[in-house]
């Protein structure tokens, strides 16, 4: 009997100091859809002459240099991204100062802008959002961000040419 006892005692002393072995097995995650960089079309330029104009807006500079971190985001950086974005767009239309672009088609571009980046913003509120979902409103944001960047150029060329062509001249000869 103390045969035994000793035997169980030694077994149950063995198996508790027994350590498990864990094999070191390094393994790289998979990434998923919403962990893979996206690469996407650059943001526009301002025409020399529109740069002129707005050098002072610092605004839109500041939204320009945010937007160009969308190049090569990942949907799961790009939705981490969306509320400082709109923080960044709210301000580029209450910091226009500038009179020559205070005009109704500048102003949708901005509406359509400012919708585009809040929906990228209620995506982060869905859990089962798929990343061409993402992808697809972070290239739509990049679209109306471009026309608004075309629409001032447009403005300044305008603004430019009418200046140069003196119509007033041209309607008062006398014939």
């Amino acid at each position: 009997m103390i045969r035994q006892i000793f035997i169980l005692l030694l077994s149950v002393t063995v198996l508790i100091s027994c350590k498990k072995t864990i094999q070191n097995t390094e393994t790289v995650p998979k990434k998923t859809g919403m962990q893979i960089p996206v690469k996407r079309r650059g943001i526009d330029t301002l025409s020399n002459l529109a740069q002129k104009r707005v050098q002072d807006w610092q605004q839109y500079d500041n939204l320009i240099n945010y937007l160009n971190q969308f190049n090569n985001t990942s949907p799961n950086e790009a939705l981490d991204m969306a509320t400082e974005l709109n923080g960044f767009i709210r301000t580029l239309k209450d910091s226009l100062k500038i009179e020559d672009l205070k005009t109704n088609s500048l102003n949708a571009r901005y509406n359509v802008l400012r919708n585009e980046a809040l929906r990228l913003k209620d995506m982060t509120l869905i859990p089962a959002i798929q990343p061409n979902e993402v992808n697809e409103q972070v290239d739509k944001i990049i679209m109306v961000f471009n026309s608004y960047t075309q629409k001032v150029n447009t403005i300044y060329n305008k603004k430019k040419f009418d200046e140069e062509i003196d119509l007033d001249a041209i309607f008062q000869k006398d014939f």
